[in-house]
């Protein structure tokens, strides 16, 4: 089947989905072979408003019967609700679920749906909501290689896609990507008061930490480089560079920095567990 025509539901109408079907529309997506779900109004007349002729509806079951791949885009702390209100012969047996909830494990959405369900989880980041994104993936071994590229190709639509095995691991992503772009908001936010801090202008100084930040991320991205290297080329012996780099490693920088992603890391352990 060409991927171009799938028949894709979400349930769910939040930022998140709009940021997908936005990006599967932009890559060529039929947008009559999506269908979307919501309570609110106001989330169903903004996708209609830009997608008229995806189909939009407050029935999560209404459009679940022709669905290829169902991605389901509601907050995990109602993801058993919506679940259990669906009819057990809403989706077709062939029909793969996409859950980009977080905390929300494989067994737990098994349970919720069937035990012969094919199911993958993605944790996406936030800069999905612009196709800059990075979503690791995973699923349950019922699901077919055919149904992971339906899965990919989804998740394309945010930006890179990476796999993992383990489910586990999903615990560590969320501590890196997942929470990850709050660090560097904070990092440039600091780098921003400091700024204004020494004399520059608000604007300027905002300015200067957000182009920063997305330029060295920029090179990041396409150098071949190491990041250990690319740090090093901007750092030259008894530089300015090395003087505030000498700080921060003096304040236990690394230590501090590691300590921050143990704690995301146990706290989406201690989410998955309640859920």
């Amino acid at each position: 089947m060409d991927n171009h025509n799938l028949n894709i539901s979400f349930i769910g109408g939040g930022n998140m989905a709009q940021a997908i079907i936005g990006g599967l529309v932009r890559a060529g997506h039929n947008p009559q072979r999506l269908s979307m779900s919501d309570p609110d109004p106001a989330q169903r007349d903004n996708v209609h408003a830009i997608h008229s002729d995806i189909q939009v509806t407050d029935n999560n079951a209404a459009m679940l019967d022709a669905a290829d791949l169902i991605v389901l885009a509601v907050k995990p702390q109602i993801m058993a609700t919506v679940i259990g209100a669906l009819p057990a012969t809403a989706a077709r047996d062939s029909c793969v679920f996409l859950s980009i909830a977080a905390g929300i494990t494989l067994d737990s959405l098994q349970a919720w749906l069937n035990p012969a369900q094919a199911i993958v989880r993605a944790m996406p980041n936030q800069p999905a909501l612009v196709g800059a994104g990075i979503s690791v993936l995973t699923a349950m071994p019922t699901t077919t290689e055919e149904q992971k590229g339906w899965a990919q190709y989804v998740a394309a639509a945010m930006g890179e896609v990476a796999w993992i095995d383990d489910e586990a691991l999903l615990d560590a992503v969320t501590a890196v990507s997942g929470s990850g772009p709050a660090y560097f908001y904070l990092f440039m936010e600091i780098l921003a008061a400091c700024g204004r801090e020494m004399g520059l202008p608000a604007e300027l100084a905002t300015r200067l930490a957000r182009q920063t930040g997305f330029g060295a991320g920029r090179i990041a991205d396409e150098s071949e480089l190491e990041l250990k290297a690319l740090r090093s080329r901007v750092t030259s012996k008894g530089g300015t560079t090395a003087a505030a780099l000498d700080i921060l490693e003096q304040s236990e920088f690394r230590a501090i920095v590691e300590r921050a992603l143990r704690a995301a890391r146990d706290r989406s352990v201690e989410l998955g567990k309640n859920n």
